[in-house]
């Protein structure tokens, strides 16, 4: 079963969790007064806050069936206080599609609305939401249900952001038992704009106690009911399902609710055995049968609880997709594990541990994690952290798990530990905390020392992990990678991979370390090698294979096979979608390679103030390469649409954060790339002090050095310096070094920095008062193979002429039609400003003019409802009303060639 983001749930079950609207409970009751007041669409803002055991989720869940009849879209978000604000952004993005187009249509397009169109990272995501929601231009409603679990500071503030700037027609309600701080409702409560209901809003009446109870009660019953309930909707629930089990029917009871009600009344009833059972069952935090029969050492659980009436309504089911799971209602639980741990907390510790291992035996290692905690066992949990693989959790579930896990290491734990060390680590780095990771692994390291000859299967293990780790410092700090060290650490890796001793996922991640570290250096071939053989053995990985085409999609990017590079990205993205929707960092990812990909074709892209960074790209956990092609590619659409001055203030922020990042393998990068720009600017002589002062390259064999840097960052370098070069005037000087840069790329294979190389070659040229033409009939040749427009139409200024010039002359050029649509785009004087179409979008685009919806729906796995959810977004974005508006209009932006 696909994970996602749940110890082992999968992500329809997760996503479907959190933003479903709960079922109408057994036994409801139609208070139809207060929920014409609660209804949501009254106002801006409707919040319900009262304690525990109010109804507060009934009662909006009720309101949304009730619009959902009238058909007003609603959606309904449940707050975890694990809700970061990329995670927090997917599920509102999520809830919201499922509101307008299904949940089979929104779990592909939450996949696709960021993803390859979209640069805003999770920030964007519920931006994207809100903007289709004001489209719709009528009531819309969004629901946040147990708001006062939501705690970070981010997260709230993206919460502030909805309240105050989303469209006019979005109506929200929270339900809580108290605002989160940071979350302020004054303004549209003055304003007249919000409600507020509490619980005495939410208590019922007489008549309603009466009805609730079917007439039964007398009226000596019912007088005293309403006094020691109170109105109180979950103790009117527990006496309702008493009466119904024949229970007693007196017993005044204490005002503090949760302790007297759970026992004067769910107890009170039971036998003494029935209640401890209770009480076990309440340190669960969900269960199903089989969990609960070996922690309890019992073949009866679920039956048992069955025949309990008193537990009627307060046992809550939990979808999942293949057993019946269930869970206590919260305060019923919270009572059971405070009076299980005040009574014999020698049984509550000992439960505790028991399902800590049950949960470890099934792979959820965060969660059983916790529960040794909650046992008061660290040590236990650092042995489940272990047994699970410690770094290599992070290989086989993904991020979110892993450092969900870590988390819950003592720190006395992890110092005794180098696994556990590593662990720690590996957490730091992929936080963005590199600096401490390093300052913590030196020790560490020292501690591990060197792998023998005739190691352990331990100490294997512990070599694996440790490699992993010295790979990314070495990685993010920018070391040389012909050092002495890197030698000896890839000579390491390369003889674990070899090993037979280690396990067949240890194999594919050192295999897929070597992969990485062959593809930086351009050494392709024998990276693919090492993707070959990583393969088989990552199968058990989802992660790893993500990360695994991602590496090999740039290598195809590099080469210049553009179809083979979106083919590897795009099933990195399927992977992303489909088993870590709950990380934003794989789909940032996916979205900026793919960005990448298609300005290097030509292929449509938003406009520069729709582009930036994915903020998910600025953590530890992204890789460098991610990074680096987002910030290229966004200085080139802020160059193509806004003008110099203003890529060069964005270049400034980007080599400012690489900076202050301590990512030293970046900042060569960003370095180079701010000067390309001064030199663009004409501003040589800036160029020139700033790559003094950045400490770049002296002399030009540094810049062509691929032994110790990135092909990205030779290709930034060289590029940097030969446009300075063609700045200057020193012609003569820019053609030795160009020609050098040419036969490296050709040597190893880098046909877009050939290709790049070729269009500034042309501009020294044209420059230096020739026409360019050796020069551009070896880029066209190289064209009628990959079309990779972008580095001539980067340097359309000075091209384009001479490229006319060119083709009127009548040249070979391999193929002249390709060659023409290439002057073409050079010829625009000004980029039109096109939609920001999604991926799937762009698909039904280009088939709209010939195929039915059912034949699109049937191609791509689609509903026919899916497909016109699809084709009236295009027709929003396209400004059209039908198919053949939006096909003619599509052609006239550039989106589609005249053959579609």
């Amino acid at each position: 079963m696909a994970t996602g983001g749940g110890d082992g749930r999968s992500l329809p079950w997760l996503l479907g969790q959190k933003v479903a609207v709960p079922e109408r409970a057994e036994g409801y009751l139609d208070r139809a007064e207060l929920v014409g007041l609660a209804m949501p669409t009254r106002r801006r803002l409707t919040v319900v806050q009262a304690a525990g055991g109010f109804g507060k989720t009934t009662l909006l869940a009720e309101c949304c069936r009730r619009l959902r009849e009238d058909g007003v879209r609603t959606a309904w978000v449940s707050v975890d206080e694990q809700d970061e604000p990329g995670v927090l952004g997917t599920y509102i993005a999520y809830a919201c599609q499922t509101a307008m187009a299904g949940a089979a249509t929104a779990l592909e397009g939450l996949a696709t609305s960021d993803l390859g169109q979209l640069t805003g990272g999770t920030e964007r995501r519920f931006w994207i939401a809100l903007r289709e929601i004001a489209d719709l231009k009528e009531p819309f409603v969004l629901v946040f249900d147990e708001l006062e679990r939501l705690e970070n500071p981010e997260s709230i503030a993206q919460l502030e952001l909805i309240l105050k700037h989303g469209p006019p027609n979005l109506h929200l309600a929270f339900a809580c038992r108290e605002l989160p701080a940071g979350v302020n409702i004054t303004g549209v409560v003055l304003e007249g704009r919000a409600a507020v209901l509490s619980a005495d809003d939410l208590r019922f009446s007489r008549p309603e106690v009466t009805e609730f109870f079917d007439g039964k009660l007398s009226a000596d019953r019912l007088e005293a009911l309403m006094s020691e309930s109170a109105g109180w909707p979950f103790a009117l629930r527990i006496s309702r399902n008493e009466m119904a089990g024949g229970g007693r029917r007196g017993a005044p009871v204490s005002q503090d609710f949760v302790e007297n009600w759970v026992e004067s009344r769910l107890f009170a009833g039971i036998e003494a055995e029935d209640r401890e059972f209770l009480l076990d069952i309440g340190l669960f935090e969900w269960m199903d049968a089989a969990l609960l029969d070996d922690v309890l050492e019992r073949s009866d659980s679920m039956h048992a609880l069955g025949t309990m009436p008193t537990l009627s309504g307060l046992l809550e089911p939990v979808r999942d997709d293949t057993v019946d799971v269930w869970r206590l209602h919260p305060l019923i639980r919270e009572h059971c594990v405070r009076r299980r741990y005040r009574e014999t907390p020698e049984r509550f510790r000992a439960v505790n541990r028991r399902i800590a291992e049950a949960l470890a035996r099934r792979g959820q290692t965060a969660s059983a994690m916790r529960y040794a905690k909650e046992a008061g066992e660290p040590a236990l949990a650092g042995e489940i952290m272990e047994r699970a693989g410690g770094v290599r959790l992070f290989s086989r579930e993904g991020l979110v798990q892993f450092l969900a896990a870590e988390r819950r290491l003592a720190e006395d734990v992890v110092e005794a530990r180098p696994r556990l060390g590593l662990a720690r680590c590996l957490a730091l780095i992929v936080s963005g905390r590199m600096e401490e990771a390093k300052e913590r692994y030196l020790p560490l390291a020292a501690r591990i020392g060197c792998l023998e000859e005739d190691a352990s299967d331990a100490a294997l293990e512990l070599a694996a992990e440790n490699c992993v780790v010295r790979g990314l410092i070495a990685m993010y700090g920018g070391e040389h990678f012909g050092s002495a060290s890197i030698r000896t650490h890839l000579a390491e890796i390369t003889r674990l991979a070899e090993s037979p001793s280690i396990d067949a996922l240890t194999r594919g991640v050192m295999e897929y370390g070597l992969c990485v570290a062959g593809g930086m250096t351009a050494n392709f071939q024998t990276a693919l090698d090492h993707a070959a053989r990583a393969r088989p053995y990552l199968r058990q990985s989802h992660q790893t294979t993500m990360y695994l085409d991602v590496q090999t999609g740039q290598i195809a990017l590099a080469q210049g096979r553009p179809q083979d590079a979106e083919a590897q990205y795009r099933r990195a993205e399927r992977v992303a979608r489909e088993h870590y929707g709950d990380d934003s960092v794989p789909a940032a990812i996916c979205s900026a390679l793919l960005q990448e990909l298609a300005l290097e074709c030509g292929r449509p892209l938003p406009h520069a103030k729709a582009a930036g960074i994915p903020e998910a790209l600025t953590t530890g956990s992204s890789p460098i390469q991610a990074y680096a092609a987002a910030s290229d590619t966004m200085l080139a659409l802020k160059l193509r649409d806004e003008g110099v001055e203003s890529a060069l203030e964005s270049a400034e922020s980007v080599l400012g954060y690489v900076r202050g990042a301590r990512l030293s393998a970046l900042t060569r990068h960003a370095a180079a790339l701010r000067v390309s720009l001064l030199a663009t600017a004409g501003r040589i002589g800036d160029a020139e002090r700033a790559w003094k002062s950045d400490n770049l390259p002296e002399q030009a064999a540094g810049c062509l050095d691929l032994a110790g840097q990135s092909w990205r960052e030779m290709e930034a370098l060289s590029c940097a310096r030969l446009r300075v070069t063609i700045g200057s005037g020193r012609f003569e000087e820019g053609r030795g070094f160009a020609r050098e840069l040419r036969e490296l790329a050709a040597a190893r294979g880098l046909k877009r920095t050939l290709m790049r190389t070729l269009a500034l070659s042309a501009v020294l040229e044209i420059r230096a008062g020739g026409p360019a033409t050796g020069q551009l009939e070896a880029y066209l040749n190289l064209y009628a193979e990959t079309p990779y427009a972008g580095p001539l139409v980067r340097e359309r200024e000075d091209c384009t002429q001479a490229l006319a010039a060119f083709l009127e002359a009548d040249r070979n050029v391999g193929d002249t039609e390709a060659a023409r649509s290439l002057l073409a785009a050079m010829e625009r004087t000004e980029t039109p400003l096109q939609p920001a179409l999604t991926a799937r979008e762009m698909e039904v685009l280009q088939r709209l003019g010939k195929h039915r919806d059912k034949e699109i729906a049937a191609e791509f796995g689609l509903s026919a409802f899916g497909v016109r959810y699809h084709i009236r977004k295009l027709f929003a974005k396209l400004g059209v009303r039908k198919r053949s508006e939006a096909v003619r209009r599509a052609r006239e932006m550039g989106l589609l060639p005249g053959d579609f």
